[in-house]
C-alpha cells in the first residue's frame, strides 16, 4: 500500500521538522486518507487543573518517538493504513458551546469522507462534541472510557456541561449504547458511593 506515513527518521533526525503526530504530514485533503489524527486544543470544561488546551502540543511532542512497527501484533502500521495530521480544531478560548459546536461541526467533513478519527484533548468536556458528530454519522455508537472518574455528573456549581458531565449528557441525548459500553479503571477518591453506582445505573460495564 501506498499512502502518507511519518517521515524517514534516518533521513531527518528526531528532533527536527515541523511536530506533528508521529512526524505524519500536515494534510487536510482526505483523499487516500485512512486516519486522521486533529488536535480538540480546549479546557474552558475544566473546573481545577486547567492546562489541557497544550495537551494536543505535548501528544505531538512526545509522540516523535513513535515507531511505525508493532512487534506484539507483527504489523508495520504504514503498510497498511494511510495517516496524517489534520492540524487542530478552530476552538474560541472560554466559550464552551461555541467551541463544543465547532468540534462538531469540524469532525463532520472527516467521518463524512469515511476517515477514522483519532481526536487529541483537550479536556473530557470535548468528549460530548465528538460524540454528537459521530453518532449524527452511525447513531448510538458503543463507549470505551479508561479514566478515574465517570464522568457522568449531572452538573456542577449549576453548570451543565463541563469535563465532569460529558457522558450524562450523552446519554441524554442518546447518543451511547450503554448495552456495548465500558468504563475502565474507576476509583477514588471520591465523594460518594454513588459516584460509581450511577454509571453502572446507566447500564455501563464498570471495571474498577
Amino acid at each position: 500500500m501506498k499512502g502518507y506515513g511519518p517521515i524517514d527518521a534516518m533521513v531527518y533526525p528526531r528532533f527536527s521538522g515541523i511536530r506533528t503526530f508521529m512526524r505524519l504530514p500536515h494534510v487536510t485533503d482526505l483523499e487516500g486518507v485512512d486516519f486522521a489524527v486533529i488536535g480538540a486544543p480546549f479546557d474552558t470544561g475544566a473546573t481545577y487543573r486547567v492546562g489541557a488546551r497544550f495537551g494536543p502540543e505535548g501528544i505531538r511532542s512526545a509522540s516523535v518517538l513513535l515507531r511505525p512497527y508493532n512487534p506484539s501484533q507483527d504489523i508495520v502500521i504504514f503498510d497498511h493504513l494511510s495517516g496524517v495530521d489534520y492540524g487542530d480544531f478552530s476552538v474560541v478560548p472560554g466559550y464552551l458551546p461555541e467551541s463544543h459546536a465547532q468540534i462538531t461541526e469540524g469532525l463532520k467533513p472527516i467521518l463524512e469522507a469515511g476517515v477514522t478519527p483519532i481526536v487529541l484533548g483537550g479536556d473530557h468536556s470535548v468528549t460530548l462534541p465528538e460524540l454528537r458528530a459521530v453518532a449524527g454519522k452511525y447513531g448510538p455508537v458503543a463507549l470505551i472510557h479508561f479514566d478515574s472518574h465517570g464522568d457522568v455528573w449531572d452538573e456542577y456549581f449549576g453548570g451543565k456541561d463541563t469535563h465532569g458531565t460529558p457522558f450524562r449528557r450523552a446519554l441524554e441525548e442518546g447518543l451511547l449504547d450503554t448495552a456495548r459500553s465500558s468504563q475502565i479503571g474507576l476509583r477514588g477518591s471520591l465523594y460518594e458511593f454513588a459516584d460509581i453506582q450511577q454509571s453502572r445505573d446507566f447500564g455501563f460495564q464498570v471495571f474498577t
